[in-house]
């Protein structure tokens, strides 16, 4: 921020210098650069004041320690206002640029400054809590070193105490080489360790509750014992490290998915007011649209009759009439509290009011109030976009806090169950109830991700309903106009037709003096809004032609398609008549093909047969002839 702060004067004081041409000119915009940088620090201190209320120099954003005294007095400002004057007498444009360009910039440095400080605030806040755990957590450290110490003496056998080994370690003075070297009994140690042992040892198969030791018991099995121990618990390490990596990764996982739901809840929001605001917009244009069209329709009520100077406005409907009063009233009260700056703005650029030939039903200050209201609701809209990135919705803190409920039920659980483990070891914790766990939280992050994308998707349809809302808006001020134009033409034509026909001379008279009574300024108004009316309505005759030709086109493809489907209907069941159709026939034919050739086999094995006799038959007269050759 110092950086940014310094690179802009920097560059602030070289456009003054390359602006002057003399000596003296470079000198005045060396002291107004002075007197810019002074304001600058008065409005850092203002900002963020100190406890006592007084201002620090150490505060400002360039890091000097001019104080508010410091600052120039009002005479000396206007003498170099006037120099400056004097020096550009013609560059205001570009004065009032850079005014505008340097408020921009502060706003947007004020804005990033509020979110520097939410997040300090909050990482305070953070700190504070893991503070706070912390403290519970060496409770409860040191009630666990009192349970394990308690287990190790009473674990200890009543008859080794006559031995000098077992003198040794049941010496208190002595220290066991698991005391010294176990890390659980630091103060240090995290209480991610402790809740991973325990839950290492439930899950482990081979362990079994300590018993009091026999008599029998000799030193080396507590040295096996104490090497065995020693093992676990350096698996027990290696756990704890690949556990507080997963822990991590979760952690980030979470910051990710509240900053998403952040900006989509700020997004939503922001376009609920944008919503808001061009509702309020559109009722004010129906309500000046309704008065414009009151204020037309008497206007050429009085230029028909000619007497401009004695009629009003009692034509104005009833209903409208409360309308507006209605409207006026809820603009005044929105006004309220801005209603003096108002009036003072308005006696300051009001212009000399020119005299009306009319009584009209709104003065001026309403007319002035209604187009400041409709201008203010136009800036509101502007604002939306840099709102919606500083904006945060209560729906995520609250989702955070739920999880920050359960996160902390889990860690009391752990700490609960610990604590029962070391005074007596009960059952241990099936694997199963932890996978069920991890499938739980699996479930969790797949609701949140439905509703992000729920949230998307109304975003959408929001981003859809006001894009909407502007094409209709400009349809109905295109419809306005045009009905406007062809209502006065109406007008128009039947007055003048009507006094054509019954008093020709009292016509002409009747024009000549609204000519002369209306100003030029108003026939100037008038015969350009005329001019625009055409046009207008000519635009419209197009686009209703083109309106027409393009339903027209729908409407032949619509027949066109329909056609070519009913097209299609009748060929799939013409193929699937002709299908069936075909299958008939040829189940007919292979029916009579095959009876055809049971026939034919029937023919063959009967010639067979035939033939056989026949063979049979030769070779018997064969015989007796040979028989009776032999014989003779």
């Amino acid at each position: 921020m110092d950086e940014s702060h310094k690179k802009d004067q920097v560059s602030d004081t070289l456009l003054l210098r390359d602006a002057g041409n003399g000596g003296t000119q470079c000198d005045l915009f060396l002291k107004l650069h002075e007197v810019i940088s002074s304001l600058e620090s008065c409005a850092w201190s203002w900002r963020s004041p100190s406890g006592s209320g007084s201002v620090d120099g150490s505060d400002t954003p360039s890091g000097n320690t001019t104080p508010c005294g410091a600052i120039m007095t009002f005479p000396l400002l206007a003498g170099l206002t006037e120099e400056l004057q004097k020096v550009f007498p013609h560059d205001d444009k570009w004065l009032q640029s850079e005014i505008s360009r340097y408020r921009q910039e502060n706003a947007a440095l004020r804005d990033k400054l509020r979110v520097t400080d939410r997040e300090i605030d909050n990482s305070k806040l953070t700190l504070m809590e893991m503070m706070e755990e912390k403290d519970t957590l060496q409770i409860q450290i040191s009630k666990l070193q009192g349970y394990l110490q308690e287990e190790a003496v009473f674990s200890l056998p009543t008859s080794m105490s006559s031995s000098p080994d077992c003198a040794e370690l049941c010496n208190p003075t002595t220290e066991t080489p698991l005391a010294v070297n176990d890390p659980l009994f630091s103060k240090q140690a995290p209480i991610s360790t402790l809740q991973n042992m325990i839950q290492y040892l439930q899950d482990l198969s081979g362990i079994q509750p300590s018993l009091p030791c026999t008599p029998e018991l000799q030193p080396s099995n507590m040295e096996t014992e104490i090497e065995w121990l020693k093992g676990k618990l350096d698996c027990l390490k290696r756990l704890n490290a690949q556990l507080c990596a997963t822990l991590e990764e979760c952690k980030s996982d979470s910051g990710k998915l509240s900053m998403q739901l952040g900006k989509l809840e700020s997004t939503c929001t922001a376009f609920r007011l944008a919503l808001q605001s061009s509702e309020k917009c559109l009722k004010a244009y129906s309500v000046m649209l309704a008065l414009t069209e009151a204020k037309g329709d008497i206007i050429l009520g009085q230029m028909s009759d000619g007497d401009i100077l004695n009629s009003g406005w009692s034509s104005l409907p009833k209903d409208l009439e409360i309308k507006t009063k209605l409207f006026m009233m809820e603009v005044k009260k929105t006004f309220r509290q801005d209603r003096t700056k108002l009036e003072a703005d308005k006696g300051d650029a009001r212009s000399p009011a020119l005299p009306r030939f009319y009584s009209p039903w709104l003065s001026e200050e309403d007319e002035q109030m209604l187009k400041n209201y409709v201008q203010h609701l136009k800036q509101d809209f502007a604002s939306i976009s840099v709102m919606e990135n500083l904006q945060m919705g209560k729906g995520v803190h609250s989702e955070i806090a739920h999880l920050a409920d359960i996160i902390k039920t889990k860690a009391d659980n752990a700490i609960k169950v610990s604590s029962e483990t070391s005074t007596s070891c009960p059952e241990r914790l099936l694997r199963a109830q932890i996978v069920q766990d991890l499938f739980d939280t699996k479930e969790g992050l797949a609701e949140l991700k439905a509703s992000i994308q729920l949230l998307q998707t109304e975003k959408r349809a929001l981003e859809l309903q006001s894009l909407s809302y502007l094409e209709e808006e400009k349809a109905y001020m295109l419809i306005r106009d045009q009905l406007q134009q062809e209502l006065s033409d109406w007008a128009q034509k039947k007055k003048d037709e009507d006094s054509g026909l019954e008093h020709p001379g009292y016509g002409r008279a009747a024009l000549g003096h609204c000519e002369q009574s209306v100003p030029h300024t108003d026939m100037q108004r008038l015969l350009e809004s005329l001019a625009r009316g055409s046009e207008m309505k000519v635009h419209v005759e197009v686009l209703s032609k083109e309106l027409d030709e393009l339903t027209c086109r729908v409407h032949a493809q619509k027949a066109q398609s329909a056609k070519i489907i009913i097209d299609f209907f009748k060929a799939h069941r013409n193929l699937f008549i002709t299908y069936q159709n075909a299958q008939r026939k040829y189940h007919e034919q292979q029916r009579r093909l095959e009876s055809q050739a049971h026939m034919m086999s029937q023919c063959h094995i009967q010639q067979l047969h035939d033939l056989m006799q026949n063979i049979l038959s030769l070779q018997a007269q064969q015989t007796a002839r040979e028989t009776g050759e032999t014989s003779l």
